[in-house]
């Protein structure tokens, strides 16, 4: 699994923790887990309520990673 050099500081994947699944640095908490609850709705309080180890310092920029490879896909204009 390869992490995008904006993300090395956020993210990180090593075979000894969680199977090498990518997770938050410091953490045994998975990205999957973030992006699943913003696909199904979850609201921000029931997300830190649930990830307690997690930081808004922490999602955000794997949100702004996320927003500029969808819209880089569709060929919008990126924002700063």
């Amino acid at each position: 699994m390869t992490i995008p050099k904006e993300l090395e500081g956020v993210l990180s994947s090593k075979p000894d923790i969680m199977g090498g699944d990518v997770c938050f640095t410091g953490t045994r908490i998975p990205v999957v887990m973030l992006l699943d609850n913003v696909s199904a709705g979850t609201s921000w309080e029931e997300f830190y309520d649930a990830y307690p180890d997690l930081t808004p310092e922490m999602v955000r920029p794997v949100l702004e990673w996320e927003n500029k490879q969808a819209r880089m896909a569709m060929g919008l204009e990126l924002v700063a």
